[in-house]
């Protein structure tokens, strides 16, 4: 069974794709605080810095946007200085490439495009891309023809994996209303003040579902009414083959894989063999590191350490999709002497991330035996969304954020609800579990719906992220 859920709360946006229970893809988002990726805005230029090639753009949120001179449409490649084409106070038209991450401003370019359920459409350019998904090479061909013959000049076209199954019909329809959205985002800005947003991106459950067609999926639950509407119609539209079901609660619990997305946030992972991989991400970079652990093999090292490295490979490529992680990647393999070998894992990881949908690039073997690779980054690691600086470590170490406490505590009381008749409950925490709680009206909200009797005992000897809860019959 796959399936895909979409745990709606009033903190966070989740969404988990499942192949027969196992979590292979997880993205979060908080509620408040969507992701502005895709986003269009008319905004106004703040500075430019020469040193830099760069100019950072208003375009009415909390942090300038960042826009490099690479991203800048209209440069002459003869004379690339931004200083020279933009200028402070100017208007501009802005898509978001990346969202902002950490310290880091959002970036934006110049170079508009427009995602459909077909295409991709980019209206300042004038050529015709293809997925690399896409590998029969008579159909890609095919495609590329149609897409030559029914796109308008002076308008690029990537296709993308889904146009494959469609016919010309609905692939030029794609097209056809991608550009009359490009003319409706003109016209508005032609009256719109600066900084203002023009366009806004779907949200995160609308975009899953329109690249629905790079997965296989037999179903689709959802706890939140207004969206299983919205993602029943949408389902009936297109004639898609998928069970669309709404149900109540928290879909990560009912479905048993709050511990597989508890999972990614640790920094050892084991592998079945016996052998683990260590995640270490830092602001620059993340490095993984590969152990046998407690794999001895079975006839020799040379076998162990090729068999190890070959399961660390896949998980790897398993995490850093569930992770969301992007950027530069460095993984430290166990040695290896035979260059067959290396070339072998090397096609193995390769093969692994070809199910990823963010870009991935393996660069090889460096010098010192280290595997470097890229992967697109737009959004911050899911670790970001579920952890939180701790205040006692001064920021060099993490806790479980305030808000995944609160599901942790919410599931714990929802199981016991759900498996016993029980009348009292009992949670037993440290003092800022206990502030979580209060703030939260948990036991309010149990207390009003069950009419069950809950209270807190206060314990400073328990962990940071550690609690109890206990019920009585």
């Amino acid at each position: 069974m796959k399936r895909i859920l979409f745990d709606i709360s009033d903190k966070f946006y989740q969404v988990a794709y499942l192949e027969d229970g196992l979590l292979i893809e997880y993205h979060v988002e908080h509620s408040d605080k969507r992701s502005i990726v895709g986003n269009i805005y008319k905004g106004k230029v703040k500075n430019t810095i020469k040193g830099m090639q760069s100019a950072f753009i208003d375009i009415g949120i909390d942090k300038n946007a960042y826009l490099f001179v690479n991203d800048v449409k209209w440069i002459s490649e003869s004379n690339p200085s931004i200083t020279k084409y933009v200028k402070p106070g100017q208007d501009i038209i802005v898509q978001v490439l990346k969202d902002s991450i950490g310290l880091k401003n959002p970036r934006v370019t110049t170079n508009i495009s427009l995602p459909g359920k077909y295409v991709v459409l980019m209206p300042d350019a004038d050529h015709v891309g293809i997925s690399h998904r896409i590998e029969d090479e008579k159909k890609r061909m095919e495609l590329i023809n149609i897409a030559k013959r029914v796109k308008p000049d002076n308008v690029g076209i990537i296709i993308r994996t889904a146009a494959q199954y469609v016919g010309e019909e609905e692939f030029e329809k794609d097209i056809v209303d991608l550009c009359k959205l490009y003319e409706d985002i003109l016209n508005k800005c032609k009256f719109a003040d600066s900084p203002e947003l023009i366009y806004e991106e779907e949200n995160f459950i609308v975009k899953y579902i329109r690249d629905l067609s790079s997965l296989i999926v037999d179903e689709i639950v959802v706890n939140d009414i207004t969206e299983y509407k919205k993602i029943f119609d949408y389902i009936k539209k297109e004639g898609l083959n998928i069970s669309v079901k709404y149900e109540d609660g928290d879909l990560v619990g009912l479905y048993g894989i709050e511990k597989q997305v508890e999972r990614l946030l640790s920094k050892k992972v084991w592998l079945k063999s016996g052998g683990f991989i260590i995640i270490d991400e830092t602001e620059a970079l993340t490095v993984i590191d590969v152990n046998t652990g407690k794999y001895t093999g079975k006839s020799s090292l040379h076998e162990t350490i090729l068999k190890t490295n070959i399961e660390a490979a896949k998980e790897i490529a398993l995490q850093l999709r569930l992770r969301d992680i992007g950027g530069i990647i460095v993984v430290d393999f166990i040695d290896m002497d035979s260059d067959n070998d290396r070339q072998k894992l090397l096609r193995v990881f390769e093969e692994s991330l070809k199910s990823d949908r963010s870009k991935c690039s393996v660069l090889g073997f460096t010098h010192l035996g280290l595997v470097e690779m890229t992967r697109k980054r737009v959004r911050s690691n899911v670790s970001e969304y579920l952890q939180e600086k701790c205040d006692c470590c001064k920021g060099t170490g993490c806790i479980v954020s305030s808000d995944m406490m609160q599901l942790r505590i919410n599931r714990s009381i929802e199981r016991i609800l759900r498996n016993t008749n029980a009348k009292k409950i009992t949670i037993t925490s440290n003092r800022r579990v206990q502030s979580i709680i209060e703030k939260s009206n948990i036991i309010e909200k149990y207390m009003e719906k069950y009419g069950v009797d809950i209270s807190t005992i206060c314990n400073n000897k328990l962990d940071t992220d550690e609690f109890y809860v206990d019920y009585q019959l």
